[in-house]
């Protein structure tokens, strides 16, 4: 089955609609779409909030950047993954030598960029933030760091410690701009801390000197614009213009986007997809139209990727075709080399916003965002250069790997009804994405995670603005504070005061969780990777996903170590406190292992209450076949405490019931005294206790039904 979607074209704005100073500074034959100047018209009005949802490939980026290359305001642009920060520091520097903006000054600072600093100059995490800071205009970082800023980590804490806006002081009287991209891809945790943060620097800079904060996103949620909605700012929405046609429109009106693809639509996974099709699909695309064919392989785990690697490697390079993998797991040198490569083989380390040139694609999707995100990935590039030549694109191909309900849904008619889709028909890409969002089912939101849990990020930063070195400075602002955070969150900030502090003496790794951004990362493993070389082969990874998925073989903490300090790499890799084993990397299982916990404790005599919620434990142990060192693993693992939420239903019934998104970390647990359920850990814990409140039908604690197993 297959459809074929029309070229897009957006809409070009009118000489009359480009306010002045822009006219005069835009480079010769460069055009801005009309959604491109209304963001920078709102960013230059008084409004608080930007969102802009024009198209993926629409120059959304460059929208935010028009104040800084027009007016050099500092901007802080934030991006979910170290690649797209790549990815736009490229991007962002053609942009500036567009514009002949050489005097703005560019900078990329992620953990890396950080740990360089901290080596070359001697200096501490704080002041080498604020180094960079203070030295350039467009900072291009994740929102991760601009997290841990706002929730005052980087500081010295005790007698002769900073003051707690010893780094959010400075960050905010240098940048005007907060720019927020792809933020779709965050769950309400996240949402939720960017609020606080927000909320926080609208309170604290007031209309004396406010700040403005853009959102850009093809596929927004709607979770941030209810908080925002309820914290009464002024917000702007800008959307697109679209034209989708085969016929070319007037290019002093329009400018094509993307280009007319055939999607196919498969009810298979992607190596399943590769053993039929590697000879009569995949490879005769690229032997029909070599040398103007580029591909991408994007699947939804690290070691289905690796595995295609393996499979697609010697296939291709009889043809002298390459292959090379960008993942989350393979060193950055090897991400780069990926992009030259005649086919990419990747996970959501490059479907977020990440800019291909390629006409040919095969995806995997586990919701409808990672699928729009995935095929937004195809078409939005006439060709590419190779040897300083110019290979022009014929045709764009697409194959969406989907499961079979999900296939049928989108082909089958409900009675009385036609199909979403029919075979060889024509479609709007704007019409084909409602189609997949009604296809997709719903998924957990987790909107009750503010109440929960964000009340304790509001009053970490409301108890941090009672430090003796800053109480008076911020004597009206507080309270202020503390009511607008019990206005959007729902929660009493003093109530939520009182939890923290009990919950920092009883629980201090919940709060941990609760206050980090992306999870704390309780289980993460050392690594040396033997398909790397140098370098590269020093990491770490998740410990679930490395013993699920690669052969192992045992590894001293030592050698990882004095691998790190031979190739000179940060401290903080080797000294983290949270790496609980050590191994060699020595391939990718041919298929993954089923991981269960074992809980070494009686839970028989556990009342209702203690089912269900995140707390602290300990005595966990893994049950998995084929990994070696596994008692010495268990033995640390028997210490170590974690947050964790223990429910015994079965975790496939629960993950169903509850609609939880892929991937949710979520393990089948036996206890001592033989009770079966699931378990999540971390970051995972809070998120599930969230899901669970208010369901009467779920009980964690044991339910008439007995559990399948």
């Amino acid at each position: 089955m297959h459809v074929t979607t029309l070229p897009v074209y957006s809409r070009l704005a009118a000489d009359q609609d480009v306010p002045e100073e822009v006219q005069a500074r835009i480079p010769t034959g460069w055009r801005l779409s009309t959604h491109q100047v209304e963001t920078y018209q709102a960013l230059c009005s008084d409004v608080d909030i930007v969102f802009n949802t024009a198209m993926t490939g629409d120059g959304k980026s460059l929208a935010g950047q028009l104040p800084t290359l027009l007016h050099n305001r500092p901007v802080l642009a934030m991006y979910p993954t170290n690649e797209l920060i790549g990815d736009q520091l490229r991007q962002t520097e053609a942009t500036l030598h567009r514009w002949q903006q050489s005097a703005i000054r560019l900078v990329r600072l992620d953990a890396r960029e950080l740990d360089k600093v901290e080596a070359k100059t001697e200096i501490r995490r704080a002041a080498a933030l604020l180094l960079l800071y203070r030295n350039y205009e467009l900072v291009l970082t994740n929102p991760d760091i601009f997290h841990y800023v706002m929730q005052q980590y980087y500081i010295r804490t005790g007698r002769h410690g900073d003051a707690p806006d010893y780094v959010i002081g400075p960050l905010l009287g240098l940048f005007e701009q907060f720019t927020f991209d792809e933020f779709h891809i965050f769950q309400a945790p996240q949402v939720v801390a960017v609020l606080n943060a927000l909320l926080f620097i609208h309170e604290v800079m007031g209309s004396t000197r406010p700040k403005k904060f853009l959102f850009l996103s093809a596929t927004p949620g709607t979770l941030m614009l209810q908080y925002l909605e309820r914290a009464q700012l002024r917000v702007a929405q800008v959307q697109g213009h679209y034209l989708h046609t085969w016929q070319t429109p007037d290019s002093d009106h329009w400018r094509r986007i993307l280009h007319g693809s055939t999607l196919h639509f498969v009810p298979q996974r992607a190596e399943e997809w590769v053993e039929t099709h590697l000879d009569d699909t995949l490879l005769r695309f690229f032997l029909t139209h070599k040398p103007a064919a580029k591909g991408a392989i994007i699947v939804n785990s690290v070691a289905s990727a690796q595995r295609l690697i393996a499979r697609l490697r010697p296939a291709f390079a009889t043809h002298r075709l390459t292959v090379e993998p960008n993942t989350g797991f393979d060193a950055p040198t090897r991400r780069r080399a990926a992009y030259d490569a005649d086919l990419l083989v990747g996970t959501s380390t490059v479907d977020v916003g990440v800019d291909f040139q390629i006409n040919f694609l095969v995806f995997e999707s586990h919701n409808a965002g990672t699928f729009l995100q995935r095929f937004g990935r195809l078409g939005r590039h006439d060709g590419f250069t190779r040897y300083g030549i110019f290979q022009k694109f014929e045709m764009f191909e697409a194959h969406a790997l989907l499961s079979p309900w999900l296939h049928e849904r989108l082909f089958q008619a409900e009675a009385g009804e036609t199909p979403p889709l029919t075979d060889g028909m024509e479609i709007e890409r704007e019409r084909l994405h409602h189609i997949i969002h009604a296809a997709f089912p719903p998924q957990a939101t987790f909107e009750r995670y503010g109440r929960t849990w964000g009340g304790l990020q509001a009053a970490s930063v409301i108890r941090g603005l009672y430090h003796p070195t800053i109480r008076g400075q911020y004597t009206g602002t507080r309270e202020h504070l503390a009511e607008r955070y019990k206005q959007v969150l729902g929660v009493s900030i003093k109530r939520e005061l009182g939890r923290l502090t009990e919950l920092q003496r009883t629980h201090k790794a919940v709060v941990e969780e609760a206050r980090s951004f992306r999870g704390g990362g309780e289980f993460v493993c050392g690594i040396l990777d033997t398909q790397e070389t140098d370098a590269a082969q020093v990491k770490t990874y998740e410990m679930f996903s490395l013993l699920a998925n690669f052969e192992l073989a045992p590894l001293e903490k030592d050698e990882f170590v004095q691998a790190a300090k031979r190739w000179q790499l940060s401290r903080r890799l080797y000294e983290a406190d949270n790496i609980t084993a050590y191994f060699r990397v020595v391939g990718v299982r041919p298929t993954r292992h089923e991981i269960r916990i074992l809980y070494k404790q009686d839970i028989a005599d556990w009342g209702p209450e203690e089912f269900g919620v995140a707390q602290v434990i300990d005595h966990i142990e893994i049950d998995a076949d084929s990994v070696p060192g596994l008692p010495r693993l268990n033995h640390g693992l028997r210490r170590r405490k974690v947050v964790a939420l223990l429910c015994l239903v079965h975790p496939a019934e629960l993950a169903r019931r509850l609609r939880l998104p892929w991937p949710f970390p979520l393990y089948y647990f036996k206890s001592l005294d033989e009770l079966p359920g699931s378990i999540a850990f971390g970051r995972q814990a809070l998120l599930l206790e969230v899901a669970v409140q208010g369901r009467p039908d779920i009980k964690c604690g044991g339910d008439a039904n007995p559990m399948i197993v």
